[in-house]
């Protein structure tokens, strides 16, 4: 049967065979591809070019770095800032409320010059409680957020820097690589993802102007845009609503893709699905509930940028994996057990897909780290359309019905409480 059906296929004009297989040819194939290859030209006039750049004005700069139990990380991170070739001015580290001994690893490494300013939360407040806590110590005209858990190249301080010659420019997105990809096939997987989500994907939204994120992992911000928007907000998602904020209020943000850190990722299929679920559950919440004023022509503050961006993150993010399930019910209900086959050849697709993606990620930010994942790229189209789309659906109906955003212990119960009671979210 099963080759009954190929032969089938084969023999299909190339209308019906659109007709059959008008999702991917629709919804999934235009945006990413055209945007990608362009990417990907772009890239390589850049490298190309022997014009030099225009000289790096040198602000003083300030690394904050909040944390919880991050005893075992922070000697890592503190020596990989200090060995930037364009070091920080000032590191700031504001232990979030441990229960291990990051305040005396700190206070160590304070002592041996390495850390400039120490902070200490008793009780636990989260990240962005204390984010603005360190933030008040900051002295730096441009502050880097980092997490404890990242590692950088030694010039990442420079090119993230770069892009603050231009006054108009509020944030810059650093690049993320995965530390750990060895570990298992779900490392792997996440080490394509993200050099092709982050490495390729922010180029292509820093090019069409819709750039909605900055990683609270590894990302640079003008100190005068993080006290006009008041700082960071109660998280999760705290990253993203400082983007959308520092956005709303004018300011432009901007990708590095040359500036690479390493962080962590989880090991596991399960903790991967947890994260995830974090994750996603804040795609609703920032860009439906929080956000979609974004969407308001008549709002004082309105721009197109900003709406096409909602539009652009709400369609391919949420409403993409939404669409996908329809597909499926309808390829079964019209062509009954031969839409098993049609979803085979989806599958299939999906993954040349994922090899072609990896191949223009390899390209527009060229990462020797992940040179040896060429075996497994041909399964991350599988579980990057199933596992990974299947995670984001339940998080986006499960936000939307419960609001579990607002439960998860990223942030401690108190403090999402209060963020419940006093946030107004319709």
């Amino acid at each position: 049967m099963f080759v009954d059906g190929i032969n089938y296929l084969l023999s299909l004009s190339f209308p019906a065979f659109f007709a059959m297989f008008w999702h991917f040819f629709l919804l999934e194939l235009p945006r990413f591809v055209l945007a990608g290859i362009a990417v990907c030209i772009a890239a390589i006039f850049r490298r190309r070019s022997v014009s030099p750049g225009p000289p790096l004005v040198r602000p003083r700069i300030s690394v904050l770095l909040p944390g919880h139990n991050e005893a075992e990380n922070l000697p890592r991170a503190i020596m990989s800032m200090r060995e930037q070739t364009v070091p920080p001015d000032q590191i700031v580290v504001v232990d979030d409320g441990s229960t291990d001994d990051s305040v005396a690893v700190a206070t160590a490494l304070q002592k041996d010059g390495l850390i400039d300013v120490v902070r200490s939360i008793q009780v636990r407040g989260g990240k962005s409680a204390a984010a603005n806590l360190g933030l008040a110590e900051c002295s730096g005209d441009i502050v880097i957020i980092a997490d404890a858990d990242t590692t950088y190249d030694c010039d990442a301080f420079e090119k993230l820097i770069a892009g603050f010659n231009d006054p108009k420019i509020g944030a810059v997105a650093g690049n993320l690589g995965v530390r750990n990809p060895d570990i298992s096939l779900a490392t792997r997987w996440q080490a394509i993802q993200y050099q092709i989500s982050i490495g390729l994907g922010r180029q292509v939204s820093d090019m069409l102007g819709v750039l909605f994120i900055v990683s609270g992992a590894f990302g640079a911000f003008r100190r005068q845009a993080l006290e006009q928007i008041g700082g960071w907000s109660v998280g999760p998602g705290e990253d993203a609503e400082l983007t959308n904020k520092i956005r709303r209020a004018g300011w432009q943000v901007q990708f590095a893709p040359e500036a690479w850190c390493l962080t962590d990722v989880p090991e596991t299929f399960a903790q991967l699905a947890r994260q995830r679920l974090r994750w996603d559950r804040s795609l609703v919440r920032m860009r439906w509930r929080r956000f979609r004023v974004f969407l308001d022509p008549t709002d004082a503050q309105f721009r197109l940028s900003n709406a096409l961006g909602t539009i652009d993150i709400l369609f391919f993010q949420a409403l993409l994996s939404l669409s996908f399930v329809i597909y499926l019910i309808w390829l079964f209900d019209v062509y009954g057990s031969f839409g098993w086959i049609i979803a085979v050849v989806n599958l299939l697709a999906y993954s040349l897909f994922g090899i072609a993606g990896f191949a223009m990620a390899r390209i527009a930010a060229p990462n020797a780290r992940v040179a040896g994942l060429w075996p497994y790229v041909l399964g991350y189209g599988v579980f990057n359309s199933l596992f990974l789309r299947f995670v984001r659906l339940v998080a986006c109906f499960d936000e939307l019905i419960f609001r579990r955003s607002f439960d998860d212990n990223y942030v401690p119960r108190r403090v999402r409480h209060a963020a419940r009671r006093s946030r107004v979210d319709n």
